[in-house]
Formats: C-alpha cells, sequence, structure tokens
C-alpha cells in the first residue's frame, strides 16, 4: 500500500495482525511500541510485528508519505525458505521483544521501494507475478545487507517457530485495549485454542491477568511520569479516566491521585 497520510490527531492506537513493512518516502511520524519511539522519517525503513502501537505526529508535522506491505506468516516462511541457501545465517542475535525494528538500507534497497511508487498510482490492475517478483527482490536486498543480521533473526524466529508463544503476543500488547478476539488474532489463534494455551502459561484467566498488568504499570507510570492521570489510563489501556481510577482504588484502595501524592511525598 502506498499512503499519503493527512492523520490529524495527535496520537493514533493502530493494530495489525500483519507483519508490515513500512518505508518512509518524505515526512516524519514517532511510532511508539511500549515507550520506546522509533523515528519514521524519511528513507527510513521499519518492519513493524504483529502488534499494537500509538502513532505520533511530531511537532514539526507536514504530512506523511509511506510505503506499507502487509505480510502474513505463510507467506514470509514460503519466501524465506526460497532465499535460506542464499543468506548468511551465522552468527544472528537474539531475538527481542521489541515491537518494532530499523533495518538498514543502501542505495539498493531504496530503488527497490521508490519503483513501486508508479504501479500503485495506476488505476489499473497489474499482473501479481511482475509484483511479487519486485517484491521477492526487495526482501532479499534487505535480509542479504551485513547490517541485517537482526531482521534475519526475526525473520528465522518466524519461520521455524510455527506458532507465536502466547506469552510473546501478552508481554508486547498488554497495555493497548484490544478485545479478548484481537489478542487471539495477533497470536494466530482461534479464541478458544487462546484461552486454552493462555491459562496453561498464566494458570489464569486473560482478563485477571490484563488488569493486573494494566494497574502496575499504572502504578509505575504515576510515580516515574508527569502525565496527567487521564493519559496514564490512556497509555495503559483503559477505556477511559474514571474507569481506571475505579479500579486502582479497588485494587488499592486509595485513588491515583492519592497514590500519586503519597509516594511523591516520600
Amino acid at each position: 500500500m502506498y499512503y499519503n497520510c493527512p492523520q490529524r490527531e495527535k496520537i493514533l492506537k493502530l493494530y495489525s495482525k500483519h507483519i508490515q513493512f513500512n518505508f518512509t518516502i518524505s515526512g516524519r511520524r514517532i511510532i511508539n511500541f511500549r515507550g520506546k519511539k522509533y523515528i519514521a522519517s524519511k528513507n527510513t525503513g521499519l518492519i513493524l510485528k504483529r502488534s499494537a502501537y500509538l502513532q505520533e505526529t511530531p511537532p514539526d508535522y507536514s504530512g506523511w508519505n509511506v510505503l506499507v506491505f502487509y505480510l502474513k506468516d505463510d507467506y514470509l516462511r514460503s519466501i524465506f525458505d526460497e532465499f535460506r541457501p542464499h543468506l548468511n545465517l551465522a552468527d544472528l542475535p537474539k531475538v527481542t521483544l521489541d515491537g518494532c525494528l530499523a533495518f538498514e538500507n543502501n542505495e539498493q534497497i531504496r530503488t527497490c521501494f521508490s519503483s513501486f511508487i508508479p504501479y500503485f498510482r495506476q488505476d489499473k490492475e497489474l499482473p501479481e507475478a511482475l509484483l511479487e517478483g519486485k517484491f521477492k527482490e526487495l526482501l532479499f536486498t534487505i535480509f542479504s545487507h551485513p547490517n541485517n543480521k537482526h531482521i534475519l533473526a526475526y525473520i528465522l524466529s518466524i519461520v521455524d517457530e510455527y506458532e507465536t508463544p502466547v506469552w510473546e503476543t501478552m508481554e508486547i500488547n498488554y497495555m493497548f485495549n484490544l478485545k479478548l478476539e484481537e489478542f487471539a488474532s495477533l497470536s494466530y489463534r482461534s479464541l478458544s485454542k487462546f484461552k486454552r494455551d493462555f491459562n496453561d502459561y498464566y494458570k489464569t484467566s486473560p482478563g485477571k491477568w490484563l488488569m493486573e498488568q494494566r494497574l502496575l504499570l499504572a502504578k509505575s507510570k504515576l510515580i516515574t511520569s508527569k502525565n496527567t492521570i487521564r493519559e496514564i489510563a490512556f497509555d495503559c489501556g483503559f477505556n477511559n479516566a474514571s474507569h481506571f481510577s475505579r479500579v486502582f482504588k479497588e485494587q488499592y484502595t486509595v485513588s491515583p491521585t492519592h497514590y500519586r501524592n503519597r509516594m511523591t511525598l516520600k
């Protein structure tokens, strides 16, 4: 997809059940995963894992033109298996839980991305084989770049791990206000299988675990940040500030404001 993004909101909560390959043509955006920020600026390439995330407009907002490719695991697996004999898979780094990975690019990679733009601007439908051939070339140039070992490590983990661990999906996304069906989708499971696997790993229900994790995160933010109660509620996955304040007081017997004031005075 080729987007000329007219985002008007300061912060958007976004969600994708597919891996994204993003390449910024012009403009800037801030991608926020779990408090870690990545700048999407001209000629920046980012891989966004299946996840929810925040997309922010920077102070010097001036539009954003971006190419985005959404990949299903099965398709990525088939391409990688085709490339595997031609890639250096030795000494790969450990895969992290970072929701966003920046990849190194060069003139060849930038040219590959730019070559797609004229096709996306056409009204008529193009042969699928033509675009797929170009996309395979693009992926291979990214994977074979010597500074993209971390990308290879992540892709290899997807290829070799046919089912994303439930804990990985939850640890990355628990602070987002997603439905259980959406958590299940991110982990590539049916809702019933997601609940079974969740209980097997955490020994509790998804609803109870999510509430505990979000409240713990909120406690930390109340002490370490200067954000308002409303902003903290938003950052921790609560529907609104009043709901957050109510469940916080039920759990800790004091309101978020009183808790912050008490901890600040210590």
